[in-house]
Order: C-alpha cells, then structure tokens, then sequence
C-alpha cells in the first residue's frame, strides 16, 4: 500500500489518472474514502490523489499532540513532494477546504488552483458553529460509532452500501482526540483576510440547500479576485458525493482554467 511521510508521521494515498494532478482533501475523520470511489471517475482527466490524514483510515497518530489547520496542510505538502509534483490543485470539502485555501496562500508557487467545496474561510455565524462543536462533542471515543453512522448515512442515504460502509469504517477507527483537535482548530481557523493574496483560479463549489455554509460563498465572492461560482440543485452540505455526477461535470469543466 502506498505511504508518505511528514513530519515522521506515515500517512496513506490513493492516485490513479493522468493529468494535471488534484488533491481531494476530506473532512476531519471521513478519510480519502470520501471522494476516491467517486472522484475517481476524474481519472482520464486528472491525476486524481486522495490521503488519510493523520489519526484516519489506514494513516498513523504520530505523536499525538496538537493537529492544527496548518500542520494538516504541510502533510499536503509533503504528499505533493513526495510525488514530485511542482504544482498541484487543491480541492477541499467542508473543514477539508481549509487546508486547501491555506496551501494556496502559504505555498502560491506550488497551486495551481484551489475547489473550494461547501467550505468556509471562517467560523462566523452561531449555526455553523454549532455543528462543529456537535462534532467535537460526538468526536469523543465513547461517542465515535455515533458520528460514523451519522456521517455515513447522510453522505450516502440510499446510494452505495460499498461507500457507506467505507466512510463509516474510516470514521470509527479513527482517533477520537484527533479528531475532536482537527474540529476545534478548524472551528478556529480564520484566512478571510489573506483571501486576497491568492492569486490562481478559484472555484467554490455549493449546494443551493446549504444554508448552513452559503453565507460563507458571498463572503469568499468578496474577498477573492475572480472566483467562479457554481450552485448545484437539489442538495444541500453534502455535495461531493450526494451529487457527484454534477461535481465531477464541474471539475471537468475547469481543467483549461486550472491548468495553466
């Protein structure tokens, strides 16, 4: 199985395509289950790589300390160098989008653009979060199973028993303190002031039922050059896979844009 290493920690991969090369980057727990069985489909377009980050899937704690926003985005890092990739897209889904959006201002040089998917520069209104902090709170290892079968069933509802069964194992078997730091720093995180100094294409990706997180889109509409902007109909948060047919048309469709 493929590993890479940051910061002496061994964290699992998936790439498959060829193509200007994408990291699809998760939410806290959900591991790179998340989009590789669909996402996939990208591969005759994209070089399409996914990882567990650390404490998730088939990836190792470390030393289990502190993990911030910031530590999650040098293990991005650390994958792109250990794929000898110059310059990579970055995608990131839900608190996943973090990383993504502080690759491209800590590392300009190495992005070439950044999927923003129902994802948020700052934590700014009480109904978001609340949600979070629900997932610091069921994050707790007593409660893991709980937020596995949450997470599983509204990703997946009536689709693939294969990928429900997926997301709920990577969710389980991860390490509930992790987890619930990666929540609370991402409840943290604040770049809508640095917003500006990303310069590639920028693509923000939302559910027109995503009232949690479209506030968010209008603020990133401010702060960015040119984002691109795209609603997809008839779902709310749970983008990626609930409407994946739609997403990847979408990410396809950027590829010119994205690639120079």
């Amino acid at each position: 199985m493929p590993y890479f290493q940051s910061d002496g920690v061994s964290l699992y991969y998936e790439s498959t395509g060829e193509g200007p090369p994408i990291i699809f980057i998760c939410p806290p727990a959900m591991g790179g289950a998340t989009f590789f069985e669909q996402q996939k489909q990208l591969k005759n377009h994209y070089q399409v790589i996914t990882f567990d980050p650390r404490g998730n899937g088939k990836s190792s704690d470390g030393i289990t300390g502190d993990y911030t926003i910031y530590d999650w985005t040098e293990d991005v890092l650390a994958l792109a160098d250990h794929l000898k990739l110059e310059k990579v897209i970055t995608c990131g889904y839900s608190m996943g989008g973090l990383p993504a959006q502080e690759f491209a201002i800590s590392y300009p040089e190495r992005t070439a653009g950044v999927i923003l998917i129902s994802s948020f520069s700052e934590v700014s209104t009480f109904s978001l979060s609340s949600k979070i902090k629900a997932g610091e709170m069921v994050g707790h290892s007593d409660l893991l199973e709980l937020l596995a079968a949450g997470l599983s069933i509204s990703h997946t509802g009536l689709g693939s028993k294969k990928h429900k069964k997926k997301i709920f194992k990577s969710v389980n078997s991860s390490n509930s303190l992790l987890t619930k730091k990666l929540y609370r720093n991402g409840r943290y995180y604040r770049s809508t002031e640095r917003l500006s100094s990303i310069q590639c294409p920028v693509a923000l990706i939302y559910g027109n039922l995503d009232f949690l997180i479209l506030p968010y889109q209008r603020l990133f509409e401010k702060r960015l050059a040119h984002p691109v902007s795209i609603k997809i109909k008839g779902v709310a948060h749970q983008v990626p896979t609930q409407s994946a047919y739609e997403v990847n048309s979408v990410i396809r469709s950027l590829k010119n844009t994205m690639a120079h």
